[in-house]
């Protein structure tokens, strides 16, 4: 998946630190929820508490799973700077985040597909 994701050109990945253990991360901006492979909730060592609501999430393969909790305050590292996220596990291979442009405008990081990174918006 992730070599899928580089040749995507509204996905840009990196290793990053979250909750203290490196993980790949997708910065996908078709994403409308922050997402945890469950390799990576097991070993954050915390269960999931419940979401208000239940979410159904398409993955893989146009198949879609029903998820009803979530890891909260979770921490994401991201050059040099310490973020909060909620995180929602859902079956991903290995130990994988998924964080989209909902999470990403307000704590004021943008996806730059055109160069493949990710970077903090400048003031206009």
């Amino acid at each position: 998946m992730a070599e899928e994701a580089r040749a995507t050109p509204n996905v840009v990945t990196g290793t990053f630190l979250v909750n203290g253990l490196l993980a790949l991360v997708l910065f996908y901006s078709g994403a409308t929820q922050p997402f945890v492979s469950h390799a990576l909730s097991k070993r954050s060592g915390d269960a999931p508490g419940e979401l208000d609501y239940p979410l159904e999430v398409e993955i893989s393969d146009d198949r879609s799973v029903r998820v009803s909790g979530a890891h909260r305050g979770c921490s994401l590292n991201l050059f040099r700077e310490r973020y909060q996220i909620d995180l929602v596990p859902i079956p991903l291979h290995k130990s994988k985040v998924i964080v989209g442009m909902d999470w990403l405008i307000p704590n004021g990081e943008m996806i730059d597909c055109g160069h493949q990174s990710v970077r903090v918006q400048t003031p206009s």
